[in-house]
């Protein structure tokens, strides 16, 4: 009965795939798919989705072995709770499974500026575009090519599991008259929690289950993707003043035709925010991160890093009514590669950004970025990927940054948006950038 709240189900179907054989189509595959589920949702506070598949495939193509055929065990589960008048919130999903697993290889096609995500540096001068020379652009105007992956003909059987989770606890939900001094402490505090991990790795005769069994570095990984982040607030809707500290951690790991590809990133930042009046606004901001770079194929060595960054940024924000907002800020950024040659950079930036509003009209929003950049390596060094890494896409001694967005809106629902950007990095050329559009909005 779909109208209930608490349902289960048994489900079974089966499934044929062709191929194109000369002028017909022949059978390739067949599967024959078994199905459990469950939906218990009649408890607001606590509510829990079950499903559970059994699938046996067969491979019906002419001359197949029947050593391709495969019996796929899947299964998902989610659960949601809220308990303890919203101390605790949280949501929990676990999915696993198995199946065939292409390896990827991978291109970059050019596409009209501004609409890509990578770069091309061409590091060694031979006019050639070659794997090793893209990086994720910086600047829109640098955004000239997209990542393509592209199947090839090599499989591998895979197992996969997948585990995310999201925890939030608020203690004023407890203490809504909080007395002493650690009850206060307590009311004011949040903290928040989220994890995701989605990986796949080579079967080997067993389901995948517990999806912190193997490190980042084995070697039966296909692909994995982690993200852990954790984070302290304090005084979160105070309008004097709060604290926030967040850890994170993310990492990837993929199998492609020529080895595997390594990422990481660790950070720690912290954020204290004050309030001097009821148009002054102090924030002082202290990140330091690692990112790490490793790859496997010999002909992609040349990328590797492992750059430690720590940055302090001073800023005051002063708001007039809803309608005007000045921020200026100060950042002082250090970076430093631990491999090979200990290329390092450092970035002294002086930042102004000012938005005013008119309201349900328009609003035009200006920024300008004057960033002294030093940068400590051997002759070269700035045109290679942990180079443009380092310098931020822009170039040593002086940098200048700048934009300019006007938004328009006509008869409620016709949007204008004019947009300039502009950058002057280093001793290069002057940089000019513009771009306009009209949306309807209904």
């Amino acid at each position: 009965d779909p109208t209930r709240s608490n349902k289960w189900g048994i489900q079974f179907f089966t499934r044929s795939d062709y191929l194109p054989l000369q002028k017909d189509l022949a059978i390739a595959n067949r599967s024959y798919n078994y199905q459990i589920s469950t939906e218990l949702l009649k408890n607001e506070f606590r509510q829990l989705r079950l499903r559970v598949g059994f699938r046996t495939l067969q491979d019906l193509r002419i001359g197949a072995s029947n050593s391709l055929s495969d019996k796929t065990l899947v299964g998902r589960a989610e659960y949601n709770m809220n308990e303890w008048k919203g101390f605790l919130k949280a949501m929990w999903l676990y999915e696993l499974g198995g199946g065939q697993e292409q390896k990827r290889e991978f291109t970059y096609v050019a596409v009209p500026a501004g609409q890509g995500e990578y770069t091309w540096n061409d590091y060694n001068a031979n006019g050639i575009e070659e794997l090793n020379e893209f990086e994720l652009a910086v600047f829109q105007d640098q955004k000239k090519y997209i990542r393509i992956y592209t199947p090839s003909n090599q499989y591998v059987k895979a197992n996969y599991v997948q585990c995310n989770y999201s925890i939030q606890l608020t203690p004023a939900s407890l203490l809504p008259h909080p007395t002493g001094w650690l009850q206060k402490i307590l009311a004011r505090t949040t903290t928040s929690s989220a994890l995701q991990i989605n990986k796949k790795a080579i079967a080997n005769k067993q389901l995948m289950v517990y999806p912190f069994a193997q490190g980042l570095n084995d070697t039966s990984l296909i692909s994995l993707n982690s993200f852990m982040s954790n984070t302290l607030y304090y005084n979160r809707t105070h309008p004097k003043w709060g604290f926030e500290a967040t850890q994170s951690a993310a990492s990837s790991k993929a199998l492609l035709s020529y080895g595997f590809e390594n990422r990481s990133l660790q950070s720690w930042m912290a954020k204290m925010r004050m309030g001097f009046n009821r148009h002054w606004v102090g924030y002082f901001t202290y990140r330091n991160a690692l990112q790490v770079l490793n790859t496997s194929g010999n002909v992609f060595v040349n990328r590797n890093y492992r750059v430690d960054q720590t940055q302090l940024e001073p800023s005051f924000t002063y708001i007039y009514q809803s309608k005007w907002r000045a921020t200026f800020s100060y950042g002082y950024t250090h970076k430093a590669n631990q491999l090979d040659s200990m290329e390092q950079s450092t970035v002294r930036a002086f930042s102004t950004e000012m938005k005013y509003n008119v309201f349900s009209s328009s609003s035009i929003q200006a920024k300008m970025s004057v960033q002294q950049i030093g940068f400590k390596a051997y002759p070269g060094a700035a045109n290679t990927a942990v180079g443009f890494l380092l310098l931020d896409g822009l170039l040593p001694g002086k940098n200048y940054i700048w934009n300019i967005d006007f938004t328009k809106r006509f008869a409620g629902n016709i949007e204008m948006n004019i947009q300039y950007e502009g950058r002057k990095p280093g001793a290069a050329n002057t940089i000019h950038i513009g771009r306009a559009s009209i949306r309807a909005i209904f």
